[in-house]
């Protein structure tokens, strides 16, 4: 297994898994329940296999595999706003005192990042054709 599959594996995995993250909270919501620690558990997780996902990026990139990306600075920006939009999100919305609304707040931030990951693998796959 090369680093591009890895890279690609990561990439399909934290999509998935931000995906639930963002139908877990939503679901949360709708029971009118606040985060619990589950859910903060799985994010951290989630992180995590985006932080995987960075570094395998950045060392495709000093590979050379940069330019065969026909936009390589749109997919570093993409990946950069990955990383950091759950801690972002986290520090921001803590300060809110109503737990229902942090809740909504964390779903939309999820399906925000959801967009950008599928985003981000939509680039490689037009540079694939």
């Amino acid at each position: 297994m090369n680093w591009v599959e890895i890279h690609r594996g990561l990439a399909n995995s934290a999509t998935m898994f931000v995906a639930i993250l963002g139908v877990w909270a939503f679901f949360l919501r709708l029971r009118s329940r606040p985060l619990d620690g589950s859910w903060f558990g799985a994010a951290v997780i989630g992180e995590l296999l985006l932080l995987a996902q960075f570094g395998v990026g950045w060392v495709l990139w000093f590979q050379g595999m940069g330019s065969v990306l026909p936009r390589p600075w749109i997919h570093i920006l993409y990946g950069v706003v990955a990383v950091i939009t759950i801690p972002a999100a986290y520090v921001y919305f803590s300060r809110i005192p109503d737990a229902k609304v942090q809740t909504l707040a964390m779903a939309l931030t999820c399906f925000f990042l959801w967009g950008i990951l599928l985003r981000s693998a939509q680039v490689v796959y037009i540079a694939a054709f």
